[in-house]
């Protein structure tokens, strides 16, 4: 049994924004600075001694991985390509509200199957966790403690799969509402089945795809 400790990086403008990262590369702002701060203070104070940090090369992951690292004295980042964000093709960069206003038949479409809605040009939730799988299950054979820092939704992705369900409609674009900065999950495996056979109840799928719930998302 393994301890997965699932890290969101520090804010960027685009989070701020509630803009689609997807794969684009984006520096932390101020405020994400001073919460990657706040992330080491925490572990420390929780006593979580890490044995590894996982993360993809791009920030703002990399640089509060590495952060976290150095603050872990002698842990070490992994850099894995296979962990960068959701590819979301032509929406990245664009206002979630304008992705949802310009292409409202997808999301209608994939109400009862979230993880899979395909950006133009881009990847669908399901893809992007099908090659999280052999990263995870290298890590949780090897370590007792692991740490991995994630963008949204990618990191929605490995959430819902640890906890076998499927995400909301409303989830796909920026990841969920209202997640703390650090997460543990218990776990001795790393199933994508889980995630891509999970289907949405039909309430929550029509609660998700609500104008109101649309706007407020980030």
């Amino acid at each position: 049994m393994s301890t997965v400790v699932l890290i969101r990086p520090g804010l960027t403008d685009y989070d701020e924004q509630s803009r689609v990262l997807g794969t684009l590369e984006m520096p932390m702002n101020e405020k994400g600075m001073e919460q990657v701060e706040g992330i080491v203070r925490h572990l420390r104070r929780e006593g979580v001694q890490l044995e590894a940090v996982f993360a993809s090369s791009f920030d703002p992951c990399c640089s509060t991985a590495r952060a976290i690292a150095e603050a872990q004295k002698g842990v070490k980042v992994k850099e894995l390509e296979e962990l960068r964000n959701v590819d979301q093709g032509l929406w990245q960069g664009l206002p979630e509200a304008d992705v949802r206003k310009r292409y409202p038949k997808i999301f209608r479409n994939g109400r009862e199957k979230p993880q899979t809605i395909c950006p133009p040009e881009g990847e669908t939730l399901s893809e992007a966790c099908q090659r999280l799988q052999k990263v995870f299950k290298k890590a949780i054979r090897k370590y007792d403690v692991f740490a991995v820092v994630a963008s949204d939704p990618i990191a929605t992705v490995i959430r819902c799969t640890l906890e076998a369900r499927c995400p909301s409609v409303g989830a796909c674009l920026c990841g969920e509402n209202d997640r703390a900065a650090v997460e543990f999950f218990e776990t001795d495996s790393f199933d994508s089945s889980r995630f891509l056979d999970s289907v949405q109840s039909s309430d929550a799928a029509e609660v998700a795809v609500e104008p109101a719930s649309l706007e407020t998302t980030t």
